[in-house]
């Protein structure tokens, strides 16, 4: 077997855990693959291992989606939305990662992913606010207003618009926990 094949299961299996979670069929993902179960375990000792493979691959995704971000995003709405919408297996894949936060692995890449993304969003967050908070204020809001937008955003709807529309509506029903926080604007 080659490479191409591992890349293909890789491929294949992060298709899947962006859809189903670390619960994903390995009978799902030969057939995705179109390749035969068995030589998985040409690639992987296991099931465990390649999921050790698709957290480096998502950290690689990871770092692909903020050089986007750095280069895109000009005004958060619609911009990130946009970059997004664009990424929309690693953001589906990052989702699963919050929804199986008990697993800290998971845990630690969800939260390393979104606080890098954060050092790049900050100016243009702060841009959407008028804000008399501090910028821990304004941290404090973005996590939870991210952890909550990855928990409510439908996979199954996932355009632009929809995001947006999920966004907009847990910022004007959490603003009022943060002290000294206002929308400035809004599309």
């Amino acid at each position: 077997m080659t490479q191409g094949a591992k890349d293909k299961w890789i491929e294949a299996a992060y298709s899947e855990f962006a859809l189903s979670g670390p619960e994903f069929s390995l009978n799902a993902l030969a057939e995705k693959s179109k390749l035969p179960r068995a030589s998985l375990y040409y690639h992987f000792d296991s099931k465990e291992a390649l999921g050790e493979e698709l957290l480096i691959f998502h950290q690689k995704k990871i770092n692909s989606y903020l050089s986007e971000l750095k280069k895109e995003v000009k005004d958060i709405v619609p911009d990130l939305y946009k970059v997004m919408y664009a990424n929309k297996e690693g953001i589906l894949f990052h989702r699963q990662l919050l929804l199986h936060r008990d697993q800290d692995e998971f845990l630690d890449i969800y939260k390393k992913g979104n606080n890098e993304a954060l050092t790049i969003l900050l100016p243009h967050i702060k841009q959407l606010f008028r804000t008399t908070g501090s910028d821990e204020d304004l941290i404090q809001f973005y996590h939870t207003l991210t952890d909550t937008w990855y928990i409510r955003v439908n996979p199954n709807d996932f355009n632009v618009e929809n995001m947006i529309s999920v966004a907009m509506e847990i910022m004007e029903n959490t603003l009022g926990l943060f002290s000294g926080l206002i929308i400035q604007k809004t599309r």
